[in-house]
């Protein structure tokens, strides 16, 4: 009879009750979550740069603020601001003024130096187009304005057109001289039509005879005979047309003076050439002959168009 020796564990190899683990399933590729990438921003001078004309400048930006407030005013800064239209500048002020602004013209810091900018582009006419703009109460204010309730007006902006006598300059501190000009309508006629020539020319003789006598009692009796002629010519010219009165825009001087602080001396602001600027009023100051002069800082200048645009 046979007898089976129990060994110890150790000598071999125990059975184990823990499972095997089975492999795991083949997976597919990895997915990698992508962030949403940022909507790259608003090319407002690209805008601008697409379109025709500034009425259509306008007109699309207009359509964009209805969407997108801020795309939208920024789209017409850059439709004002953009230089070399094909088909004209942005003169249109009647357009910044009938509404739809209001609200950014009133509040935007870079809405007055966009009006000055289209003021200058339709002429300079200061007294002309600043009641335009306070329509759509844009705090925007005249000199005259300025210097006769200067408490009130402290702070604000003015537009100025003026011409330089000189600028002064103290270590890296700039003033400009200047004196306020208008422009004012004058009126002279002009032909107007073609103009109408007449001219005539005649000619003729005469001939003439005299005869006379006299008798007296110690001379005797005297005969007188005559006899002449002649020739004459005339001619004329005349010239007529209708005529018309024409108003043209005179620069005059309005006798109001200031002085703007500048950042600093600037070549281009040349004497006695006009520009439009824009200025924060700072005050007054009397002058020599106790005129008061306005004190002003200037944050921008423009030379207005030649051609006056009402």
């Amino acid at each position: 009879m046979r007898t089976l020796l129990a060994l110890p564990c150790a000598l071999i190899a125990c059975a184990t009750a823990e499972p095997i683990a089975a492999p795991a399933p083949a997976s597919g590729p990895t997915r990698l979550e992508t962030l949403p990438r940022p909507a790259p921003p608003f090319d407002a001078k690209g805008f601008a740069a697409d379109q025709l004309t500034p009425l259509e400048c306008e007109k699309s930006a207009r359509q964009l603020y209805e969407l997108k407030p801020n795309q939208g005013w920024a789209a017409l800064v850059a439709c004002v601001e953009r230089s070399r239209w094909p088909r004209g500048e942005f003169t249109h002020l009647e357009l910044l003024t009938r509404g739809t602004w209001d609200q950014e013209l009133q509040t935007r810091p870079e809405a007055a130096r966009m009006i000055a900018k289209v003021v200058a582009l339709r002429g300079g006419d200061v007294e002309g187009d600043i009641p335009l703009v306070q329509k759509s109460r844009v705090p925007l204010f005249t000199l005259a304005a300025a210097l006769r309730q200067p408490d009130v007006y402290k702070g604000r902006w003015v537009l100025v057109r003026g011409a330089l006598s000189e600028i002064r300059q103290d270590g890296n501190k700039a003033a400009a001289i200047m004196r306020e000009t208008s422009l004012r309508a004058t009126a002279r006629e002009v032909a107007d039509g073609p103009i109408s020539r007449y001219e005539s020319s005649s000619k003729g003789s005469a001939q003439g005879e005299f005869s006379s006598s006299s008798r007296s009692s110690s001379a005797g009796r005297t005969d007188y005979n005559a006899r002449g002629s002649g020739q004459y010519s005339t001619s004329g010219r005349s010239e007529h047309s209708s005529v018309r009165q024409k108003f043209e825009n005179e620069r005059v001087e309005t006798g109001r003076r200031a002085v703007g602080k500048l950042p600093q001396a600037d070549p281009f602001l040349e004497p006695e050439k006009d520009f439009l600027f824009l200025a924060r009023f700072d005050g007054v100051n009397p002058g020599q002959d106790q005129q008061p002069v306005a004190m002003l800082s200037i944050a921008g200048y423009f030379q207005p168009n030649a051609l006056l645009i009402q």
